[in-house]
């Protein structure tokens, strides 16, 4: 077989590259034996490569493949003691070598983003007849033997009108049935008889940098993470060949998260001290403040690879549920919460003059520490932009540009893979440019190539090697193969596989390459996704021992979404059953801040949307209900509740909060994008909102009670529905008044009313 050096390559690619002592030779001659123990694994400092976060990772690794029975025995993945140690950059001595290559690694992602942005544009544009991207798609086109595309100008009239030419058969083809591929089929296959047991995972950070004096600690710990093979009463089982339906059972015991305020610091130590710090004892849960209480969850999911031919059942039908989610947080957490906002925004102020601070505390080297003002202040911002605006400098930057350009050019038009040398020149020229100027370099290298109008090389090429370290650790896990990656392992394995060994695969897997493509009817629900949340609570309290100032319940959140491929629809229904708030005992009682008053046959709150829906003309269709909710003022939890978020001190995140702005700004022009967008497709919201009349109670006391004086506010009822316009028009007037949608909204009975002492209300 020839599944040993597949799976030998993957690990050693995924794995290999982030842990420091992991032995390549042992761990192929694991897998020939049909078992990959791999324990007290340490990991490099680069892996999460969007951070300089030193981690280690003691535990054990266990994969177990049936070789001479992969058809019909459980492909098994076992990982015990997971343990992350995350502390926070400024504690690492800076190292201008690491700090140059993580910089490297974050510009090639971006360029990767840029790249990957670039031709998802191509190929909406390519169906819109968007000239500007539809040019990028001719640079990006596949140059696979058999493809058509012009190599020459003497192939075509101009090269623009290649590109133009491009598109509309793009744009004219019709949309591919559904088929399943290889890959599809064999992880099918794999998933039939799939066990993984995840345990004792635990993923702490640790802080001494934001209050010396009160050092903090918060983490992760998951006691059991397990999924399995079942039968249709849901008991562990091997299934057979014969079987057509997979049952797969997931559980989730035991999640939390915790936030220790004076906590012991251990990062400090070297790594076997954290190793026998990771011991039971270590895991102890009275020494954790948890934020997040306990959860436990259950998943049940039936795979019917076979559902698209019969049209009876969904092919995947999966329902999560969830126990409980409690959330609780004291004072001392948020106040520490706080200060590590404020230390995290003053470590990205200084950033730009990590480089000169020095390791050495500020008592007695008073010099030291004048230096590393002056030095930040003269080569930040008084050096670094004199040498920008030098003439010498521009005109270096000029020659980098124009030399990349050139080599980005030449790149794109060598058939073969570019040599060492090449590489290494458009390497070091991307080290001395940012991103902005290498987009732009390739942008015009690339119009220039259009224009020329001779054949340029497949975007693996074009785009080069990932990127070292591109993606860290856990993304490398993670993500949908592309269609040329499916290629490439059907390729390899039609390289390395003999006749008989194929066969016996395609019949194991039920593939077959000739198998015929399926186009689902619109009306068939092909994925169901429910999720139950039984209960979920956030608290707030002062101490952890005294009682809450105000505790938020929400019971019954359920969520089911179904996904109809054969007319690209999917739906969304989500439903609250109730919701309490209670605020702070005092009198002996605890007030009743929200309660449900609605009818309890019908949920609190039920919102439906769907995409392209069957029943409605519409292209889109939104419904809200809400029922009736009272909500009673408590002046003493107000005050209370204002208290516990006072810090004693003014907060600037003067950082954060400008990251936010922006990122809010951004948000804003996506949005404006996008309502133009609909504006100019034209899609049409089938929209009814009704919202039954609340009201708001407030005592003249503050504390209300069956004898309090009381101003009620009744909100009254909101209604929202759209109208539909005439599909037969015949003027200019008519055709412009069709443009705009029509709501009629509806806002009836709001009062204010005044209740005497002794009056009955609900009467």
């Amino acid at each position: 077989m020839v599944f040993e050096s597949v799976v030998s390559d993957l690990l050693n690619r995924f794995i290999g590259d982030y842990v420091e002592n992991l032995d390549k030779s042992q761990l192929k001659i694991g897998i020939w034996g049909g078992n990959v123990v791999l324990e007290n694994l340490r990991v490099k400092e680069n892996a999460l490569v969007s951070s300089e976060m030193p981690f280690c990772v003691p535990g054990k690794l266990t994969l177990k493949i049936p070789w001479k029975n992969l058809y019909s025995d459980a492909v098994v993945a076992t990982l015990e003691g997971l343990y992350l140690l995350v502390v926070p950059g400024a504690t690492i001595k800076y190292d201008a070598a690491k700090e140059e290559r993580y910089l490297q690694e974050l510009k090639q992602r971006e360029l990767q983003r840029i790249e990957e942005a670039l031709q998802l544009a191509a190929r909406r544009a390519s169906q819109t007849g968007d000239l500007l991207f539809s040019l990028e798609s001719v640079v990006y086109k596949d140059s696979s033997p058999g493809a058509s595309s012009s190599a020459s100008p003497s192939a075509s009239p101009s090269p623009s009108v290649s590109g133009l030419l491009t598109v509309s058969v793009v744009a004219d083809k019709p949309q591919e049935e559904k088929k399943d591929t290889f890959v599809e089929k064999l992880a099918t296959q794999v998933i039939k008889n799939l066990q993984v047991k995840i345990s004792s995972i635990h993923l702490r950070y640790e802080d001494d940098v934001s209050d010396p004096q009160r050092p903090l600690s918060m983490g992760v710990t998951l006691s059991e993470l397990s999924l399995q093979t079942t039968d249709e009463n849901w008991k562990s089982c091997i299934l057979n060949e014969a079987a057509k339906i997979i049952y797969k059972l997931g559980r989730l015991e035991c999640l939390c998260a915790y936030w220790n305020v004076n906590s012991p610091i251990f990062y400090r130590g070297s790594w076997q001290d954290i190793v026998v710090n990771q011991s039971d004892k270590f895991i102890c849960k009275n020494a954790f403040l948890q934020v997040f209480k306990p959860i436990f969850a259950s998943a049940k999911m039936c795979i019917n690879p076979n559902a698209e031919l019969e049209l009876k059942t969904p092919k995947a039908n999966l329902h999560l549920e969830v126990q409980n989610i409690a959330i609780e947080m004291t004072k001392p957490q948020y106040l520490t919460m706080v200060e590590l906002l404020e230390s995290i925004d003053c470590m990205v102020k200084n950033a730009p003059y990590r480089k000169f601070r020095p390791d050495v505390p500020v008592s007695r080297n008073a010099r030291l520490w004048w230096l590393y003002g002056f030095n930040s202040i003269l080569e930040v911002h008084i050096r670094r932009l004199s040498h920008m605006w030098s003439w010498s400098n521009i005109r270096q930057h000029r020659q980098n540009l124009r030399a990349y350009k050139t080599a980005y050019k030449t790149k794109l038009l060598n058939q073969s893979k570019p040599g060492q040398d090449a590489e290494r020149h458009i390497q070091d020229l991307e080290k001395v440019l940012d991103v902005f100027n290498i987009t732009l370099a390739r942008q015009q290298a690339q119009m220039e190539v259009i224009r020329s109008g001779q054949k340029t090389v497949g975007k693996k090429a074009l785009v080069g090697q990932k990127p070292s370290g591109g993606g860290g650790f856990f993304s490398s896990w993670f993500g949908r193969k592309t269609k040329k990656e499916e290629q490439e392992v059907e390729e390899r394995l039609d390289q390395l596989m003999t006749a008989e060994e194929k066969e016996k695969l395609y019949t194991a897997i039920g593939y077959s390459g000739s198998s015929h493509n399926l186009a689902l009817p619109r009306q068939y629900v092909a994925v169901v996704v429910t999720f139950q949340l039984l209960r979920t609570s956030v608290t707030v309290r002062e101490q952890p021992d005294v009682p809450e100032i105000l505790k938020i319940q929400m019971i019954d959140l359920s969520t089911k979404i179904s996904q109809r491929p054969g007319a690209q629809a999917i739906r969304v229904e989500a439903a609250l059953q109730h919701w309490y708030v209670t605020g702070l005992q005092q009198q002996g009682a605890v007030p009743s801040l929200v309660a449900s008053v609605g009818d309890s046959s019908s949920s609190l709150l039920s919102v439906v949307f769907e995409l392209n829906p069957e029943e409605s003309a519409g292209d889109q269709l939104l419904r809200v209900h809400s029922q009736p909710v009272e909500i009673i003022y408590d002046a003493l939890t107000v005050n209370s509740m204002v208290d516990f978020f006072k810090t004693g001190k003014g907060v600037d995140l003067e950082v954060l909060t400008s990251a936010t702005l922006s990122k809010l700004e951004e948000i804003k022009e996506k949005t404006a994008t996008g309502l133009s967008h609909i504006i100019e497709t034209r899609k049409v919201l089938d929209l009814r909102i009704d919202l039954k009349p609340s009201y708001l109670l407030i005592p003249k006391s503050g504390f209300y009670s069956n004898t309090s004086d009381l101003i009620i506010v009744d909100f009254g009822s909101f209604q929202v529905r759209s109208v539909s316009s005439s599909s037969s028009f015949s003027s200019l007037e008519e055709i412009m008044d069709r443009a705009y949608e029509r709501y009629s909204v509806e806002l009836r009975r709001v009062q204010v009313l005044y209740s005497k002492s002794g009056r009955q209300l609900h009467n």
